[in-house]
C-alpha cells in the first residue's frame, strides 16, 4: 500500500468542499511583515467564501501552526481582519466571518419579501404562535381599540436563504380580521390575506428604530449569542384610510442585518 507522506495528508486536511486553503508559510523576506502576509491570506480567503461552512476562522494554535508562527504574530494578523471588519472575536468562543449585512430597507411600503428578494435571497417564514387575546394598553393604543378589545397575535421567525434574521410579533384587530389566524395556518401570505378582508393596500405609518438584549429563547431561535444586541423596529401599518391594521414588532440580528431608512414616499 503506498505511503502518503505526512505533508500531504496534512494539506489534504486543509482542503473545503469547492477550494484548497493553502498551507504554506509566509515569505520572512519579502519585505511585507508576516502578520500582515498572514492577514492578506486569510482576507482572501474570507472573501472566496473558505470559512462558509463554519461560519469561523480555525482555532489560533491550528492557524499559528499552518503559518509556522508564535501566536503574538498570529494574533497581530487576525487583529487587522477585525480592525478590518472581517471577524469579529469572541472571548471564549472563537473568531467568527462577518459576511456581508443584508439591506432591510424601512419606508411607507415596507414589505418582507421584496426587501429580501430584490438582493437574490429566499424568503421564508416559521410561523411559531398564532393565537387570539386580550389586546395590552400599548397595543389597544396603537390600534385605537377599546379597552378588552381582542387582538390577533402572530409570533413569525423571518428566514433569508434558510438563516434566521429576525423574530416578528404582530398584533390585528380582531373584530376586523376574524379568520385570520386560520388563513395563516393553511399557508397563505399575509399580503394575500388582508387583500381577503378589502385591505388591497396598507402603508408603514411609523417605524421606531431601537437596540435590546434578546431572551435566551430569542436568541436560541436566532441561533446567535444571549449577550449580543438586537436591532428593533417597532411599527404600525394603515389601511389607504389611515385606519390601523397592524401593530407590531421585529427584532433583527444586529450582526446579520443592517437597516436603510428611505425618505418618506408618496402615496
Amino acid at each position: 500500500m503506498e505511503q502518503v507522506p505526512s505533508s500531504r495528508r496534512q494539506h489534504e486536511t486543509l482542503m473545503t468542499s469547492n477550494q484548497v486553503i493553502s498551507n504554506s508559510a509566509p515569505g520572512r523576506r519579502s519585505g511585507v511583515a508576516v502578520w500582515r502576509q498572514i492577514a492578506d491570506t486569510l482576507t482572501t480567503e474570507i472573501r472566496d467564501r473558505a470559512y462558509v461552512a463554519s461560519g469561523r476562522l480555525p482555532g489560533e494554535m491550528e492557524l499559528a501552526t499552518r503559518f509556522a508562527v508564535n501566536r503574538h504574530t498570529l494574533r497581530q494578523a487576525v487583529a487587522a481582519l477585525q480592525s478590518d471588519g472581517l471577524v469579529r472575536i469572541e472571548p471564549g468562543r472563537g473568531t467568527f466571518v462577518q459576511h456581508e449585512l443584508l439591506d432591510y430597507a424601512l419606508s411607507n411600503r415596507t414589505r418582507y419579501s421584496e426587501n429580501l428578494q430584490r438582493q437574490g435571497l429566499l424568503p421564508s417564514q416559521q410561523l411559531l404562535t398564532a393565537r387570539e387575546m386580550l389586546a395590552t394598553e400599548h397595543a389597544a393604543r396603537e390600534l385605537k381599540l377599546d379597552r378588552g378589545a381582542k387582538v390577533l397575535m402572530v409570533e413569525l421567525l423571518d428566514e433569508a436563504d434558510g438563516a434566521p434574521i429576525g423574530l416578528a410579533t404582530a398584533y390585528y384587530p380582531a373584530a376586523r380580521f376574524g379568520g385570520l389566524l386560520e388563513m395563516l395556518a393553511l399557508g397563505k401570505r399575509s399580503t394575500d390575506i388582508l387583500k381577503h378582508f378589502g385591505v388591497q393596500d396598507y402603508l408603514r405609518w411609523q417605524s421606531r428604530i431601537t437596540t435590546q438584549m434578546p431572551s435566551e429563547e430569542t436568541a436560541r431561535l436566532l441561533k446567535q449569542p444571549a449577550n449580543r444586541p438586537l436591532l428593533c423596529v417597532e411599527c404600525l401599518d394603515v389601511d389607504m384610510l389611515g385606519q390601523p391594521i397592524k401593530y407590531g414588532e421585529t427584532v433583527f440580528c444586529g450582526d446579520r442585518v443592517q437597516l436603510i431608512v428611505n425618505a418618506r414616499e408618496d402615496a
